[in-house]
């Protein structure tokens, strides 16, 4: 990619006049985090990605067995001090939910935060937990 200033031109003027009636959203406005959730015999976990979100900016609370995480990713540079020139990053307020079933103890949910990504533990109660027995062949 080449860093080079973008320099308005008629024909980004003819766009930008085309589509400005649009309602667009704020595309740096605020994100869902993506998540990898797995599960063993006595846990399920939910793996966040957070990149460059500060552990204090990070909100988890669990309200009518729904688990949401939740804060603010503020912007690193000083807007009075530098010109943005490109931006691919996302912003913002964002907030992810997850519907909890009834085999999780709520009470033991443990996080933990690390290179930008939130792990959840979501111990299992026993009785969810998978019986297994072995039968022996005669």
């Amino acid at each position: 990619m080449n860093l080079v200033k973008f320099r308005n031109s008629d024909l980004l003027d003819t766009i930008n006049t085309f589509f400005k009636d649009f309602p667009t959203p704020e595309l740096n406005s605020g994100f869902t985090p993506k998540v990898e959730i797995t599960e063993d015999r006595d846990n399920f976990y939910l793996n966040l990605e957070l990149p460059g979100i500060k552990k204090e900016d990070i909100k988890i609370n669990v309200e009518n067995n729904v688990l949401t995480v939740k804060g603010t990713k503020n912007q690193t540079y000083n807007k009075e001090e530098k010109n943005l020139v490109v931006n691919e990053r996302y912003y913002g307020e964002y907030s992810r939910s997850f519907n909890l079933s009834k085999d999780i103890k709520i009470d033991s949910i443990d996080a933990q935060y690390s290179d930008g990504v939130l792990n959840l533990t979501l111990p299992k109660i026993e009785e969810a937990k998978p019986v297994v027995k072995e039968i022996a062949v005669k």
